[in-house]
This record gives structure tokens, C-alpha cells and sequence, in this order.
């Protein structure tokens, strides 16, 4: 798969996230502050992910661990993500 598979890929999956916070709140204000921690966390990590990768490069020598770190970090966000999942499932009261 080429480049822009790749991008193609990644542009979906970022509109898919820019609408779960929609999908899971009850009402506008809850849906912002949703997507308020999300950007967040979400920018915070990105910036601090580069400092720690290169942190256990210089202290191991090799990129083992800070992958192994991130793959990790990428796991335990599927806990939030199954419990987001339940609902988003609940049906949305009239009224």
C-alpha cells in the first residue's frame, strides 16, 4: 500500500474521532467538554511522546522499550474506548 493509502486511511479514522464526542454526549455542553479533554490529552501526549521515546533511546540504546512504552500507552486506551462504546449505545430520551 502506497502513501496515500495510508492517508486516505488516516483521514477517516480523524473524522471518525472529531465526531465521537457528538455521538457521546447528552447535550452540547457535554459533547464540549468532551472534546475538550480529548484535545487535551490528545495534544498533550503528542507533545510529550517525542521527549520520552527519545529519553529511553539515550538510556537503553535502542528503541525497544519506548515502542514497546507506546504500545503499551496505545492498549490501555482501549479501556476508555469500551466504556465510551456503552454509551454511545444508550437511545437519547426526547424532551
Amino acid at each position: 500500500m502506497g502513501r496515500a493509502g495510508v492517508r486516505a486511511r488516516h483521514g477517516g479514522l480523524f473524522t471518525l474521532v472529531m465526531t465521537l464526542p457528538v455521538l457521546a454526549g447528552r447535550d452540547p455542553g457535554e459533547a464540549g467538554r468532551i472534546s475538550a479533554m480529548a484535545f487535551f490529552f490528545g495534544y498533550g501526549c503528542a507533545a510529550l511522546a517525542p521527549l520520552l521515546v527519545g529519553a529511553l533511546r539515550d538510556a537503553t540504546g535502542d528503541f525497544t522499550l519506548a515502542f514497546g512504552a507506546l504500545g503499551v500507552a496505545g492498549l490501555l486506551t482501549l479501556v476508555p474506548v469500551a466504556r465510551l462504546r456503552d454509551t454511545i449505545r444508550q437511545p437519547v430520551r426526547a424532551g
